[in-house]
């Protein structure tokens, strides 16, 4: 099989080339979420160019899925996906690439296209293969991961249905590891996530007299330092879980006190059972303050997404996938993060698994984080993200 496998992925370098043209042409049209139709287009005129038929108008409109059916007569087939996200960020970009960012105030700060270059360039190896699987690959370019739970819409529009998918695989660049690395783990990888605004009203009034107004300004400090009591002193240590205020917006005056206060923040947790009961705790903290402080308050969420879960049969699959293309050296043990992902959508149907690449060129020098102006996805791990994509797909229907 490993002799096989190497003859498969020999195309790898031959569209490594055109794959990097593309990330490059994604890059200088960044798009947010759920307006990805510049994105969109690239990927149906690349299948297209392939021969690759799919279905479009997904999720919202910009979501695209791509099929590719083997045609060997033996071999146990299935259904097996491949995702990446197509979404970028309200971020101004500081990269100065000739390719940078055509759109003022947005750029591609979280490695989306390379993502989804990569994709496609697996796109292009396992069509060119077919002939050596049975089964069928769906392609899925998702749109609105930062925080507008596309892969939430992508699975409501059926992706994951007719077939019936067996197996997702998705990635991730990753600055903390060098470029030819891969990493993951079995079960918990990136936390769940909400988001949070906290509307509180008062009576306003002049600065100079307190007391014949109601301050939600002193409501919402007090509110954010109760809150933390949240995660210090109503949870076990050992279960983690983040509790963050990270925005507050009250008055525009010195000398006036306003009669609203918003505060917004997250909520992150790595099981469903403590994300439950860190959001029972918030609004039994909020309530309780804003009673004691006289004002009224309002809790909404959003961009909600469970915490990512890899099925550790599968993560088994990308582990020895690894060590198989890429080298002995190639695999490294992820660690559990704080961080969220809305793959977490599809695996709560299906089995699979999220996984990172190292993208960083230098083991010396450190590399731009995501969601940085100063990011961009390297040229460079192109090659290991099709590798790795293909020969995930491939190896499942031969399983």
């Amino acid at each position: 099989m490993a002799v096989t496998l190497q003859v498969v992925l020999a195309n790898v370098d031959a569209v490594a080339g055109r794959v990097a043209e593309i990330r490059h042409e994604l890059h200088a049209h960044p798009e947010l979420g759920y307006e990805e139709r510049y994105t969109s287009g690239v990927v149906k005129r690349e299948l297209t160019r392939l021969g690759v038929p799919f279905v479009e108008g997904l999720a919202g409109g910009t979501g695209v899925m791509g099929i590719i059916e083997g045609t060997a007569s033996a071999g146990k087939g299935g259904c097996v996906a491949l995702r990446a996200d197509i979404d970028a960020l309200p971020v101004a970009e500081e990269t100065g690439a000739a390719y940078a960012s055509q759109t003022p105030g947005q750029m591609h700060a979280c490695g989306h296209d390379g993502h989804t270059a990569i994709l496609l360039g697996a796109a292009e190896v396992l069509q060119g293969m077919r002939a050596s699987f049975a089964g069928t690959v769906k392609l899925l370019f998702q749109p609105a991961e930062e925080g507008g739970c596309g892969a939430e819409k992508m699975v409501a529009d059926g992706v994951l249905d007719h077939p019936r998918v067996e197996a997702i695989f998705g990635l991730h660049g990753w600055p903390g590891l060098p470029i030819g690395t891969v990493a993951t783990k079995p079960g918990p990888l990136a936390a769940s996530m909400d988001g949070f605004t906290i509307k509180l009203c008062g009576k306003g009034g002049h600065a100079s007299a307190p007391h014949l107004a109601i301050d939600p300004v002193l409501c919402g400090a007090a509110i954010v330092q109760a809150l933390q009591a949240v995660i210090t002193r109503e949870g076990d240590a050992t279960e983690g879980s983040v509790l963050t205020v990270a925005a507050f917006h009250a008055g525009d005056a010195f000398n006036v006190i306003p009669e609203m206060a918003e505060l917004r923040g997250t909520i992150r947790a790595l099981t469903e059972e403590r994300r439950r009961e860190v959001i029972a705790g918030l609004e039994r903290m909020v309530r309780g303050v804003a009673a004691a402080h006289r004002c009224t308050v309002e809790i909404a969420y959003y961009a909600s997404s469970p915490a990512t879960v890899n099925t550790p049969a599968m993560a088994d699959l990308v582990r020895e996938t690894a060590l198989a293309v890429l080298g002995e050296r190639a695999f490294v043990p992820a660690r559990t993060g704080m961080w969220s992902e809305d793959f977490s959508f599809y695996l709560e149907q299906v089995p699979g698994c999220y996984f990172v690449i190292g993208v960083n060129p230098s083991a010396q020098h450190s590399y731009p984080g995501l969601h940085t102006p100063q990011y961009d996805f390297s040229d460079g791990a192109l090659g290991v993200g099709i590798r790795m994509m293909a020969a995930l797909a491939w190896r499942w229907l031969g399983r």
